[in-house]
């Protein structure tokens, strides 16, 4: 997946602004295969891999990191990209053209009516710009306090929302909305989510090839088969 992300971004690429690519590999990742990828589909990209740390769910604890790392490098906006997100044309024009609307603090790739009503506009996942000042308020919860019981401090430092996730993309909703911010959303998504659940585990998705190249086609053809009921919930979308 990192591969096609990569691809992507490389043929969208904005040539008006100054981008500096990272990859946040978690530990204990295949570093070299993370390696082999990077130097064929982005060759300019840093890649920065996590040491030994507490157990988060599900890349808490890699998401939230690279967005602190992110910031330290004094960079005006931190765009946080998932491995498997594809971003379409006009993908960075839109985020720079709506992060600074009036009470914006993150622009987000794409907007799902299906989450919509739930959370409002502070939906950010998995595709967002953030500015600084949200990730300055963001910076003192990520800490291992929370990735070691979420909920508690969730609701020890923040108002009861529970319908929401306790996740790194609830933490963020949660920041924005004791901000009194809002999140900005295109007319038509910018790029695609495009995870799904039974990745090697049905024979329709099982990837047994060998080496990084073969891999990489036979997930090409994996992804224009996957069916909508094997996506892990309606906010994942074919490219």
């Amino acid at each position: 997946m990192l591969a096609l992300a990569l691809e992507k971004l490389d043929r969208n690429q904005s040539r008006d602004n100054v981008l500096d690519i990272r990859i946040y590999a978690d530990y204990p990742a295949d570093i070299d295969a993370v390696g082999w990828v990077r130097n064929f589909y982005y060759p300019s990209a840093l890649i920065f891999q996590a040491k030994p740390h507490i157990e988060a769910p599900s890349g808490c604890w890699n998401i939230l990191n690279s967005i602190k790392q992110g910031y330290e490098t004094g960079a005006d906006y931190i765009i946080l990209l998932e491995e498997d997100v594809l971003v379409r044309p006009g993908f960075y024009e839109h985020h720079l053209n709506a992060i600074n609307g009036q009470g914006v603090l993150a622009s987000c790739g794409r907007k799902d009516p299906s989450h919509y009503p739930l959370y409002g506009p502070l939906y950010t996942n998995p595709c967002s710009m953030l500015r600084r000042e949200l990730i300055e308020q963001l910076l003192p919860h990520i800490c291992d306090d929370y990735f070691s019981n979420l909920g508690e401090y969730l609701d020890r430092h923040f108002e009861s929302w529970p319908t929401q996730s306790q996740l790194d993309d609830g933490l963020i909703r949660r920041v924005i909305r004791q901000m009194g911010g809002h999140a900005a959303y295109p007319d038509k998504p910018v790029c695609a989510h495009q995870g799904f659940r039974l990745y090697g585990k049905l024979d329709l998705y099982m990837n047994q090839e060998v080496g990084i190249e073969k891999r990489i086609a036979r997930l090409r053809e994996i992804i224009s088969k996957i069916r909508p009921g094997e996506r892990y919930a309606r906010d994942f979308e074919p490219f």
